[in-house]
Formats: C-alpha cells, structure tokens, sequence
C-alpha cells in the first residue's frame, strides 16, 4: 500500500484503545479480523473471528478493566505488520490494580487490522 502512513496507523490504534474507542476499534479491523486477546482459558488467550465478534471482545475487554489504560513503549510499523509494545494499567472488576507489559502483533492488509495477537507478561 503505497500511500499507508505507519506513524499515522499507529498513532491512532493507541488512541482508540485507550480511550476504549469501541467504534473505532472496529473501524480498523479487516471484515474478516482474528482478535486474539491476551487472556483467556486457551494457549492464545480468548480469539474472536470476524469484526461482530472482535467488536464484543474488545467491548468485553473494557467491561472486565474500566480503567484499562496503555501507554507505548515502542512500535515497528511497516504496511503489512506492526509490533506495538505498551505497560498497560487497571484495576479488573471485583480484582487488585495492576501493572504489565503487552505485546501487540498485527498483520495489516489494504491499511486494516487483519489479525491482533496479543501478549502479556503473566504472573504464575
């Protein structure tokens, strides 16, 4: 993609995740998505196929922490893939207040979102 603005891309996928910009959210995502979330009871965390179904889990990711805050650390943007690593902040429903990093791995097609894969440092 020619004309894809990196910097722009990802300028604006930090500020919708962190305003909990559902709309928006999904506006960047390719109709047939792949939205692995970084929690879960599966190896990949919990994954929703299609935008009606990423919309509900990115929703759902806001219900659980309200509060969910993320802040970059760095970013690696070409117009096919990107890595975004943040500390992400927030207090879970009914849970303590709590501090990690993340790893964002999006492969992006035509200038959308066509998989999210994300990671976080876990405690055990």
């Amino acid at each position: 993609m020619a004309d894809f603005d990196g910097e722009a891309f990802i300028d604006r996928f930090n500020r919708v995740w962190d305003e909990h910009d559902v709309d928006g959210i999904v506006d960047m995502f390719t109709d047939d998505v792949v939205f692995e979330a970084s929690f879960g009871t599966q190896p990949y965390g919990e994954r929703a196929e299609g935008k009606l179904a990423a919309r509900e889990l990115a929703a759902a990711v806001f219900a659980k922490v309200p509060d969910l805050h993320f802040e970059e650390i760095r970013h690696l943007v070409t117009a096919e893939f990107a890595v975004v690593e943040s500390v992400t902040t927030g207090t879970p429903v009914g849970g303590e207040p709590y501090e990690t990093h993340l790893v964002d791995v999006l492969t992006i097609r035509d200038g959308k979102i066509a998989t999210k894969r994300s990671y976080r440092k876990g405690q055990i």
